[in-house]
């Protein structure tokens, strides 16, 4: 019983000493910066110089800025795009599930915009876009008159409609299809033959066997969209609108580049990080509810 003690003890350790060098890691580059930033968003500091103790002013401004609001209202916007974003690459992978012909060569088109990347695909959108881009240009030469006038990245109302349908949808459409085709391998054929002999349709296949089959794949993919438009959307609205016409492309995330970066308000730029975390952990308890739920169900 003793030598079994021991035994154990020692796993113990050796197990802790392959694990100290990736939790100091953790600690140094994740747990620091997430507890300073707490610290520095009730400061008032430059990023660089002694920090001045404000207490909570910054985030009193924040409620107060025009700027934080608007990103608010733009990242509501983003959101509501994302059912959609999830469904077509669903609804396009389980028809190209069925053998469309030439679907393997779709498949690596649609692909392409995972593989060029937000930097490269905010700066092509811009120029595609641009008042004297080449849609405009094709416009004029179909008999559009003031073609131009049409400017949907240069109007504060329509702006920000058109990066969510740039980053939301199209943006992740290539992955998503090929990450729902993936995961509707695993659905067994047998199910699908059993729709067919009772006179299932397509839409009732698809609602009552692909869906349900692969509801987890769906579940992650939704969990990854929120991600993509909280945090990983600077470098594409900094290459394509920079946040523009006026506030109408702004998000948090951008909004803290521009405060600490720029402006060189690293203490207010660090209560909009905050903001942005309690968000994002407000967003990911709620989803991880909504998904134990669905496992109670089953």
């Amino acid at each position: 019983m003793l030598k079994k003690n021991t035994i154990q003890q020692q796993e113990a350790r050796d197990a802790f000493i392959l694990l100290l060098p990736l939790l100091l890691l953790m600690l140094i580059f994740t747990v620091y910066p997430v507890l300073s930033n707490f610290y520095y968003s009730m400061t008032k500091w430059k990023g660089f110089g002694t920090a001045e103790w404000v207490g909570f002013k910054n985030f009193a401004r924040a409620f107060q800025d025009v700027k934080f609001w608007y990103s608010l209202k733009n990242l509501g916007i983003l959101i509501l795009y994302i059912p959609i974003g999830v469904f077509i690459p669903l609804l396009l992978a389980a028809i190209l599930r069925e053998g469309l012909k030439g679907w393997q060569f779709f498949r690596s088109i649609i692909y392409l915009p995972t593989i060029l990347g937000y930097v490269i695909l905010g700066t092509l959108f811009s120029v595609i876009f641009s008042q004297t881009g080449p849609i405009t240009e094709l416009l004029t030469r179909l008999g559009f008159e003031n073609a131009n006038t049409i400017n949907l990245l240069g109007k504060s109302n329509s702006a920000i409609h058109m990066i969510a349908i740039l980053f939301v949808l199209f943006t992740k459409l290539g992955f998503g299809t090929i990450y729902f085709l993936a995961a509707m391998s695993s659905i067994s054929s047998s199910l699908y033959d059993a729709a067919k002999i009772d006179g299932a349709g397509w839409w009732r296949t698809f609602f009552n066997i692909t869906v349900p089959g692969i509801s987890f794949s769906v579940q992650f993919f939704v969990v990854l969209q929120f991600i993509e438009v909280f945090a990983r959307m600077y470098s594409f609205i900094y290459t394509l609108t920079y946040g523009g016409p006026g506030f109408a492309t702004y998000t948090l995330e951008f909004g803290i580049y521009r405060q600490g970066f720029q402006a060189f308000k690293m203490g207010y730029a660090s209560s909009w990080a905050v903001i942005l975390f309690v968000c994002c952990a407000i967003i990911a308890a709620a989803q991880i509810r909504i998904i134990k739920k669905g496992e109670i169900l089953k």
